[in-house]
């Protein structure tokens, strides 16, 4: 059965509007636990628009099930998960444009020893994980530099304007994960994943894990944050009792 983390970005970014100290994304991760999520996801950017240091530090003592931490792969910030230890690390890449959003990691251009890196969280018992595109080549250079996991960036799929381009890209998420699995990646999927569109996902039946903040954070204003996550849940434990 996948599994659930919940991303707490939005919840960040809420606070960040009136720069007060509610809502607090450490009480969204107990509520969301309550309710039956597996992991608690938050990214720390290079800026700290959203995500302070000092909500790392509250999360991994709060957080009872799985802390993932996404970062772009900058020194400093390497250095604060490593301080921190988190479950697990998810390397991102981020622009210069602060407004932009993050996109996977190209591994082709990549100016970074990763294989170092995957290294020194190993270390310290800490596993990782890289957001990549949903192509071979990400895979593959996941999987050279030492990763435990992929996680799927799904946004050709979830923001597609046809029939023709959902199944375009279903069809391209089915082929990475199928070939992840194939080298003994763990599967993680997310970006643009919603209640209108997990089931697809879900029914591929590959993915072990999903990764969503935006859509359970907009359900949870109308109906709050434990019967959001509950809600989701469901639907991805009935898609894959159907399969």
């Amino acid at each position: 059965m996948a599994l659930l983390s919940v991303n707490l970005d939005q919840i960040a970014a809420l606070r960040e509007v009136r720069r007060m100290k509610e809502p607090d994304p450490a009480q969204a991760a107990v509520l969301a636990e309550l309710a039956g999520a597996d992991g608690i996801a938050i990214q720390l950017r290079r800026d700290r628009k959203f995500v302070r240091d000092r909500d790392l530090y509250i999360l991994r003592e709060v957080v009872k099930t799985r802390l993932i931490l996404e970062i772009p792969p900058t020194e400093d910030i390497i250095a604060k998960a490593l301080e921190v230890k988190p479950w697990m690390v998810t390397f991102v890449a981020d622009h210069a444009d602060s407004d932009a959003p993050v996109s996977g990691i190209d591994f082709t251009n990549a100016p970074i020893d990763f294989s170092d890196i995957v290294e020194r969280f190993r270390g310290v018992g800490v596993n990782v994980c890289f957001l990549i595109e949903p192509n071979s080549d990400s895979v593959k250079g996941a999987h050279r530099a030492g990763a435990s996991a992929v996680l799927i960036n799904c946004n050709e799929f979830t923001e597609a304007r046809t029939l023709e381009q959902a199944q375009s890209g279903l069809d391209n998420i089915d082929n990475a994960a199928q070939l992840a699995v194939k080298n003994e990646l763990a599967v993680h999927a997310g970006r643009g994943i919603s209640y209108k569109n997990i089931f697809p996902l879900a029914e591929l039946g590959v993915i072990d894990e999903f990764v969503i903040g935006y859509a359970i954070a907009i359900r949870a204003i109308l109906v709050g944050y434990e019967r959001a996550v509950g809600e989701m849940l469901r639907l991805i434990h009935r898609s894959q009792n159907q399969g």
